[in-house]
């Protein structure tokens, strides 16, 4: 999966857009329903978190920082030196190293991906299981659940962990299993939600950026 997919992903998974079918049991639906009715009422919001990728088969276990920001059908995701950026009309994905911006048109990103369509997409398609409860390092009190797609053939992970804030009803963590053996983990350092975002900050500006290279995919 690369870097444009596992950051979009990551969006729709932290914003839960899901629907939970009778498979799944009492205290699963609770925690999913209870944090979808507060993602749903969401205007802005903002999250810093940490991505880990492990890999056994090929010895991986690579640790990365990234910043999201996401008021209504425009977004902004950093995760090291790459830049995903949704102005609602063109999305503009920008690599620090290589001073180089791809310009595609959001309507041809993955469905799945798009974080615009997050309560649609999500809506039907998973089971879910209850976990546990317990205290993270901070002493927080937390519920976990696992999400299983429904039609598993046609997803490339088996397997979704969700760990939420049992008071706040808001996301901590979220573990994905792919079915090649990896796992990848996102964990929310500091989560913002209904502040205010400038517009600015979802628009690429190229005169920041001396000398970028722009390839316009539309």
């Amino acid at each position: 999966m690369n870097m444009t997919k596992q950051l979009l992903f990551l969006l729709s998974f932290l914003l839960i857009g899901v629907t939970l079918h009778a498979q799944d049991d009492p205290k699963s639906k609770a925690i999913v329903d209870n944090l979808m009715v507060k993602a749903k009422a969401w205007k802005t919001f903002e999250a810093d978190f940490s991505s880990r990728m492990q890999s056994t088969k090929d010895k991986l276990d690579v640790k990365q920082e990234g910043n999201m920001k996401v008021k209504g059908k425009k977004f902004r995701l950093v995760l090291d030196n790459n830049t995903i950026v949704n102005d609602g009309t063109a999305m503009y994905t920008y690599n620090k190293e290589s001073n180089e911006v791809n310009i595609s048109d959001p309507s041809e990103m993955d469905q799945d991906m798009d974080p615009t369509k997050l309560f649609t997409q999500y809506e039907k398609g998973f089971k879910s299981q209850f976990v546990e409860e317990k205290a993270d390092a901070a002493g927080v009190m937390t519920q976990v659940a696992k999400l299983f797609p429904l039609d598993a053939a046609k997803k490339p992970f088996h397997t979704v962990v969700l760990t939420v804030d049992k008071a706040k009803a808001e996301p901590k963590s979220v573990q994905v299993l792919y079915k090649d053996g990896n796992v990848v983990t996102y964990t929310l350092k500091k989560f913002t939600a209904d502040h205010e975002l400038a517009d600015a900050l979802f628009t690429f500006d190229k005169g920041k950026y001396p000398g970028v290279e722009v390839n316009d995919m539309r």
